[in-house]
Order: structure tokens, then sequence, then C-alpha cells
């Protein structure tokens, strides 16, 4: 069983940013780019092919309690079931690493970030 995955450099990059401008911990951003992620949609080939370059996460560092809940929203997402070898590091990888792109365009067209994340659904 795999414990730790690699993000992509562009990940990496963005969670420093947004790190700085709102002091969140990449254990904190990672969570919400998945959600981010999850809400968008099943996954495309083209998410799976980041590099490896970037942050070293711990799977009880993303999930901790909560691993059971992103995995049911992740097998409801794909509308298919996942097996372990392949939900983690691989799925959770291209959910995060497409999620850090779309919570970085939250951040960059919002005014209130958290405000705007609580409210995303009603914004549309």
């Amino acid at each position: 069983m795999t414990i730790k995955l690699y993000t992509s450099k562009q990940t990496q990059e963005i969670f420093a940013s947004l790190g700085q401008t709102l002091g969140l911990q990449p254990f904190i951003l990672s969570k919400l780019a998945i959600a981010l992620s999850i809400r968008k949609g099943p996954l495309n080939e083209c998410d799976f092919s980041s590099d490896n370059e970037g942050l070293e996460l711990n799977r009880s560092t993303i999930f901790n309690e909560h691993d059971l809940l992103f995995k049911s929203l992740i097998v409801n997402t794909e509308n298919r079931q996942i097996r372990e070898e392949e939900y983690f590091p691989d799925m959770v990888k291209a959910h995060l690493d497409r999620g850090a792109i779309l919570l970085r365009d939250e951040k960059r067209y919002s005014k209130d970030f958290y405000n705007h994340l609580c409210n995303l659904d009603m914004n549309i």
C-alpha cells in the first residue's frame, strides 16, 4: 500500500503562492483542490500526465480521518469501482493537480475567496 505521492511542480508552486496569500498549509489546500476537481467531474486521460517534481504528501496528511469520504466521492464521480492501487496515488494525484489549477483560478477571479468558495454553486 502506497502512503505518499508527489504533486506536480505546478501544484507545488500554486500551493506556495496560495499559502503565502491565504496563510493555508498544503494539507488544507490539498483537500480544497481535490474537492474542486471532484466538483468538475470525472478525470480525463490528460489529467494523469503531470510530472512528479513537486511536494511530497503523505496520505494521512492529505485526508486524515476523511480518507473514506474522499474515496467515496471520487468513486461516485468516476461512476465505477476503483481498486485501491488505482485510487492512491494515481487518481488522488490527478484530482489534486487538476484541482490546484482550479483553486488558483478561483482565487484569481474572486474578491472574497472564502465567501466565494462557500457560495460557489450559487454563483453559477
